[in-house]
C-alpha cells in the first residue's frame, strides 16, 4: 500500500472516530454492538484513543449546552465532507471537519471554566432567574449572583445585596452559595441570603441546609518552640426552617430564631426590623435608595430599633427614625443623608 493510500485511510479513521465519539455521547451511550465491531480493528481503535484523549479533557463540560450544539454542527460538516469518499480533498475536509467537533468543544471548554453566568440587578429593581435544572433566583435590589454549573456540582457565589434560592432536588449534584465567609449547601431546598455591609444573614425557608464558616480560627502560639497550631478545623451548622445564622467578621456565627416571612418580605417591598442595630438598618435600606444615607458615630450606631417600612421611602425611613430615637439628620457631601446622635 502506497503512502498516499495510508494517509487516506488514517484520515477517514479519524474521521469514524470522531463520528463515533460524537454520537457515543448524543445517546448517553458507553459502547453500542457497532461500535465494538469497528473499534475491533487496530487501526481503527488507534484513530479512537487519538480522538478520545483531548475529548476526555472536557470532564463536566461535556453535557454544556454550547459543546452539545458544537459538536452537532462539527459532526454535520464532517459527514457532508465525507459524502465526497472518493477523492483525497473530500477526506482530507472530513477529518478537518471531525476533529473540529474536538477543537471547538475544547475550546468552548475551556471558556466556561473561567466565564461563570452573572446575574445582576439595579437599584430598585427586582430580578427572578430560572435556572437550567429548574432551580430559581429571585434577586433584591443592587445585587449579584455567580453560576457555574458542572456535571457533578452546582456552584454559585453571592457577591453583593440578597437572594432567596429555591433549589430543584439532586441528590447527585449538592448545590452551594458563597457569601463573605459562609458556604450555603443545599439539594433540594429553600433559602435566603442577605449580604449587608459586613454582615450575612442565612434564613433557611424550607428543608435543611449545612453552613460551613471557612474562616479559620486565630492560631494560637504554643508555649514551647514559638511555633504557631495548626487552625482548628472548618465549623459546620446545620439550619432547620426558620432559622437564621447571623454572621460578620468579629464573632462567630450565631443561630437565631426568625419569622420567615418577614425575613423574605423584600420581596413583596417591605422590610421588617426587630431590636437591630441602626448602622445594620441603615445599610439594609439604602439597598433602594440613590441618595447614600450614613451614621456619623459609634453612639448612633449601636442604637436598636425596631418597625416595618417600605422599601425604597427614604424620606418616611428619616422621618420615623428621627421622631423615635435620639437622632438628627444632617446634610452631607453629594447630597448625602447623616444620621447623628442627638444627646
Amino acid at each position: 500500500m502506497n503512502s498516499t493510500t495510508e494517509r487516506q485511510l488514517d484520515a477517514r479513521r479519524l474521521a469514524e472516530a470522531a463520528a463515533w465519539r460524537s454520537r457515543l455521547t448524543e445517546t448517553d451511550a458507553e459502547s453500542s454492538e457497532a461500535f465494538e465491531a469497528w473499534l475491533a480493528n487496530p487501526e481503527n481503535e488507534a484513530a479512537w484513543r487519538q480522538v478520545q484523549g483531548p475529548w476526555e479533557l472536557f470532564g463536566e463540560q461535556a453535557a454544556a449546552p454550547e459543546v452539545i450544539a458544537a459538536r452537532r454542527a462539527a459532526l454535520g460538516r464532517a459527514r457532508e465532507a465525507g459524502r465526497s469518499r472518493y477523492r483525497p480533498r473530500g477526506r482530507l475536509c472530513a477529518i478537518a471537519a471531525g476533529l473540529a467537533v474536538i477543537g471547538v468543544a475544547s475550546g468552548l471548554w475551556l471558556w466556561n471554566l473561567s466565564q461563570p453566568d452573572v446575574y445582576r440587578t439595579k437599584l430598585g429593581e427586582r430580578r427572578v432567574v430560572t435556572l437550567p435544572d429548574g432551580s430559581r433566583i429571585s434577586l433584591d435590589s443592587l445585587s449579584d449572583v455567580r453560576v457555574k454549573y458542572f456535571q457533578h456540582t452546582r456552584e454559585l457565589s453571592l457577591l453583593a445585596g440578597q437572594a432567596r434560592f429555591d433549589v430543584a432536588h439532586d441528590a447527585a449534584r449538592p448545590f452551594s452559595v458563597v457569601a463573605g465567609d459562609e458556604k450555603i449547601i443545599a439539594i433540594g431546598t429553600t433559602f435566603n441570603v442577605d449580604l449587608s455591609g459586613e454582615t450575612l444573614r442565612v434564613t433557611l425557608i424550607e428543608g435543611r441546609v449545612t453552613v460551613i464558616d471557612q474562616r479559620p480560627e486565630p492560631s494560637a502560639v504554643a508555649s514551647a518552640g514559638g511555633k504557631p497550631s495548626p487552625p482548628a478545623r472548618i465549623r459546620r451548622v446545620e439550619l432547620r426552617a426558620g432559622e437564621q445564622l447571623v454572621a460578620t467578621p468579629s464573632a462567630p456565627p450565631a443561630i437565631v430564631p426568625v419569622s420567615v416571612e418577614r425575613t423574605t418580605a423584600w420581596q413583596n417591598g417591605q422590610l421588617f426590623f426587630e431590636d437591630e442595630s441602626l448602622s445594620s438598618v441603615v445599610a439594609r435600606v439604602s439597598r433602594y435608595t440613590n441618595r447614600p444615607l450614613t451614621v456619623a458615630d459609634e453612639r448612633a450606631a449601636n442604637l436598636k430599633i425596631s418597625g416595618v417600612f417600605n422599601t425604597g421611602d427614604l424620606n418616611g425611613f428619616v422621618e420615623t427614625i428621627t421622631q423615635y430615637l435620639p437622632v438628627k439628620v444632617e446634610p452631607g457631601d453629594d447630597g448625602a443623608l447623616v444620621l447623628r446622635r442627638n444627646d
